[in-house]
């Protein structure tokens, strides 16, 4: 019997499939757990800290935008205030909860792939994703926002791929699945969208004729439903509650404003590819970004079996996926990371699509050998590069391309400041670096734990301005850390009637050069350390 045949057979047989399924994926998941282990030990980046120091204070009793701020929607806050309730305070419980979500997207990428071009595609989209899932170039070994959101945009693919025409309850489901997808990042707009387009033009080709406007209408409102209680609830919510003007202005306004719209709004497309902030994002998972361009052109042209009725959704889903990464027009390398499902979904499709064309076609073979071929190719130089970029790096050094050290610097500065304050002391860092808060369990002396609302020309920054000194003068703080920032003149003033120096920390390579300033308060004294902390001596690291 022939490998085609004997295919065909095991195909047809729903119990042969769920257990041959079952066992792919379980293989596919001991894997993405294992790569992703690698980097567990590494401390938390800023944002990371930013999540769990505010989801900490949530559990306390604090309110979101007024006692703790951040110009990001509740839910990401919420998400590891839940966990940290549920599990406790480690940076285990956050890795795990990355490792979670991961597997998800993996289950959900094999079933969107399944039902758009057959088991061999839905194979190869699982173990492709397995083995990117911890990609250090997009930020994937970590537990950003992305790492949640992907699971809550491949849901509604998925809800919308289960039939030609799907039920308006699903396409109910699959707005909800964005609509709370988007309550951790307001970009998942983008993907909702473009979705959004691809149904209305699906049941338009599908529906009677006489029923066609009526079923269009009435799709595009289930899909609009779910993100219209998400947000309506979150808005009453703030509003009851006494916060909707703050959460207005934090988590609209203002990332309004934090937009680059400069040059042009069309630019930042180009930028996309041209101009990321850290060029190495490409670095671990250039070869899938070449096969699935090329995936994504000829996809729609492969000839489709019967039961693959949704050639375009891969590709809607990756035009989505890169609008919402463009939307901010900042291009952290986390960002990317919500392009990798799309990438694997469209390239995945592509080549079980190809494969598939074997039962259907005279010059079926050949398709199907070129899908193998395809497919070890790009499978032998991702895991060339990922041997390179990843398997073979020290873990300590897996974020060194994106941000040097700062997350292991962070940690030892916080060292510091747990070394010379009482637990009950309150700390300020005029910088970026939560992680001091974090990893030295000390409480900022603001509601604001980033300087990046309180910088000239950022929405309403001169209000920010006058509260962090309110806040700073009711809640003294024992020692301030000035980072990469140069203090505005009335924090200047208060800092030197207060404060004095008691540390500096250079830069390891420009020795000239003052990365970090501790001061300490006039009036309780601090024990004297070396504030200076130099890179060599984590290892390997020079």
């Amino acid at each position: 019997m022939s490998k085609e045949v004997e295919l065909v057979r095991l195909e047809s047989h729903p119990s042969g499939r769920f257990l041959g399924s079952a066992v792919i994926l379980i293989v596919a998941g001991i894997l993405l757990t294992v790569i992703r282990s690698h980097a567990s030990e590494l401390p938390l980046e800023t944002d990371e800290c930013n999540y769990a120091y505010i989801g900490a204070r949530l559990l306390e009793g604090q309110q979101l935008y007024t006692d703790v701020w951040d110009h990001q929607p509740p839910g990401i806050f919420m998400l590891f205030a839940a966990a940290m309730g549920l599990f406790g305070d480690s940076v285990l419980v956050f890795r795990c909860m990355g490792v979670a979500a991961s597997l998800l997207s993996m289950v959900l990428v094999f079933s969107i792939v399944r039902r758009t071009a057959g088991l061999y595609g839905g194979y190869v989209a699982a173990f492709l994703f397995a083995l990117l899932s911890a990609d250090p170039g997009t930020a994937g070994e970590g537990c950003n926002r992305e790492v949640f959101m992907n699971p809550m945009a491949l849901a509604g693919v998925w809800l919308l791929v289960r039939q030609r025409r799907p039920a308006l309850v699903l396409v109910a489901l699959a707005g909800l699945c964005l609509g709370l997808g988007s309550l951790i990042k307001t970009v998942m707009a983008a993907q909702w969208l473009v979705l959004a387009v691809w149904l209305v033009v699906m049941i338009g080709q599908n529906a009677q004729t006489d029923r066609r406007l009526r079923t269009m209408v009435g799709s595009l409102l289930a899909f609009a439903a779910g993100p219209l209680v998400v947000w309506l609830s979150t808005w009453l919510y703030f509003s009851v509650t006494g916060r909707g003007t703050d959460f207005h202005e934090a988590v609209f306004a203002f990332n309004l404003g934090y937009s680059d719209t400069a040059p042009s709004y069309l630019q930042r497309f180009i930028d996309f590819f041209s101009r990321p902030v850290h060029r190495h994002v490409f670095d671990g998972t250039g070869s899938l970004w070449i096969a699935a361009g090329a995936a994504a052109l000829a996809l729609p042209f492969i000839p489709r079996s019967g039961k693959s009725s949704t050639p375009w959704i891969p590709v809607v889903y990756l035009l989505g996926s890169y609008w919402a990464v463009c939307l901010p027009g900042q291009f952290w390398p986390h960002y990317y990371y919500l392009m990798l499902p799309a990438l694997i979904v469209v390239f995945a499709s592509a080549v079980g699509a190809l494969s598939s064309v074997a039962r259907q076609r005279d010059h079926g073979r050949l398709c199907h050998w070129v899908a193998h071929v395809v497919t070890a190719a790009v499978f032998f130089s991702l895991l060339l590069a990922q041997t390179q970029e990843y398997f073979l790096v020290p873990s300590v050094q897996i974020t060194e391309k994106r941000y040097k050290t700062r997350d292991v610097w962070a940690k030892a500065q916080a060292e510091n400041v747990a070394k010379v304050t009482d637990p009950g002391d309150t700390v300020f860092v005029y910088g970026q670096d939560v992680g001091v808060y974090y990893y030295s369990k000390r409480r900022c002396a603001s509601r604001y734990t980033m300087v990046g609302g309180l910088r000239k020309g950022a929405p309403d920054y001169q209000k920010r301005r006058a509260i962090l000194l309110e806040e700073l003068q009711t809640n003294r703080p024992r020692v301030v850390l000035i980072v990469d920032e140069q203090p505005y003149l009335a924090l200047d003033t208060f800092l030197k009637e207060n404060y004095f120096q008691v540390g500096l920390d250079y830069h390891d390579q420009r020795q000239e050069e003052v990365i970090m300033m501790a001061l300490m308060d006039n009036s309780r004294p601090v024990v004297q350390i070396d504030w200076n902390w130099d890179r060599s001596s984590v290892y390997g690291i020079d």
